[in-house]
């Protein structure tokens, strides 16, 4: 068990956000909605169960990173590759399992305006909803952060998601989105679009520390020569956390906080710290976490630690 200290910490010169599965989330869950616009093409054909759909679209994904990383070839023909190769597995397996016989039927399905229906589908706020805890952080640092952004692997699409959500500025003045019973909040903390820092436009993708030298050079014109240079005694991990000025919040321990402790990134990745996202299914909130030598906060939702950049929380310091 680590120490219990009171963090208290300066407003970081910059915050970004890790998009998908940190700002927002499919809703329904993606299978589900790929099975119900099936249907709704295919009325006469047996049903593809979302079951089917997840495991085909997992191994679909998964050969389209491998083979085309960071939409390679574009992002509209990439997706369009995932859609007809989840059909082609899941809808065969569906056909299979049915008295009816259509050979070659996931091939067959993956008609053109079917594809593009579902690729659009997913190019807009309602097939997502805001994950519950972020309206309530960014309300509590939108004005205590001097930039607030978001540093994302998603495609172009990731714009109009956040835009639709109300989190992404309509204008670049305000919003004109409403909340409602999906979580869209209309708030509009992040105004401009090139506050949100995609890997298909930089060129690389997070892990790559060139995600993060980018979003520093977007969004607040580049490294500032004062941070992290401050020499503190060993050990100190509340004053490394405390030099900090940029902070990246991200639920992929891999992509969102690797890097970011990475000793091989000291010098391209200097000043920035992560705060861990850990959530779970139930989980309402908890403990605080201030690990790897307070370079990282470890939370499980975001609202426990609204006060860290004025009136200070409570953390473990391990």
């Amino acid at each position: 068990m680590g120490q219990r200290l009171k963090l208290v910490l300066p407003p970081p010169r910059l915050l970004t956000l890790d998009a998908f599965g940190t700002i927002y989330r499919p809703y329904p869950p993606v299978p589900d909605q790929y099975s119900q616009i099936y249907s709704q093409h295919f009325p006469t054909h047996p049903p593809v169960p979302p079951s089917l759909i997840s495991t085909s679209f997992r191994k679909a994904y998964k050969a389209r990173v491998q083979s085309h990383p960071n939409y390679l070839g574009g992002e509209k023909d990439w997706w369009t590759n995932v859609i007809k190769v989840t059909f082609t597995i899941a809808a065969a397996d569906a056909f299979t399992a049915s008295s009816h016989r259509a050979p070659n039927a996931g091939l067959d399905i993956a008609t053109e305006a079917f594809v593009n229906d579902l690729y659009q589908h997913f190019n807009s706020g309602k097939a997502y909803m805001l994950m519950p805890d972020i309206t309530g952080f960014l309300d509590s640092i939108h004005r205590r952060v001097m930039r607030i952004g978001v540093l994302s692997n998603s495609d172009t699409r990731c714009r109009v998601v956040l835009r639709e959500l109300g989190v992404l500025s309509k204008d670049h003045s305000s919003a004109t989105a409403h909340g409602d019973k999906l979580g869209r909040s209309g708030n509009a903390w992040i105004k401009r679009d090139q506050d949100v820092v995609l890997s298909c436009e930089v060129g690389a993708e997070k892990p790559d520390p060139r995600m993060f030298e980018a979003a520093v050079d977007k969004l607040i014109g580049g490294a500032d020569t004062n941070t992290f240079h401050r020499e503190v005694p060993e050990g100190d991990v509340l004053a490394v956390a405390k030099q900090i000025q940029y902070w990246h919040v991200g639920d992929d321990i891999e992509k969102d906080v690797l890097p970011l402790v990475d000793t091989s990134n000291a010098c391209k990745l200097q000043g920035w710290g992560a705060v861990y996202l850990k959530r779970s299914v139930g989980n309402t909130g908890g403990e605080v976490r201030l690990t790897h030598g307070g370079r990282v906060i470890e939370v499980s939702d975001l609202r426990d630690i609204m006060g860290l950049w004025s009136h200070g929380v409570e953390v473990i310091v391990e």
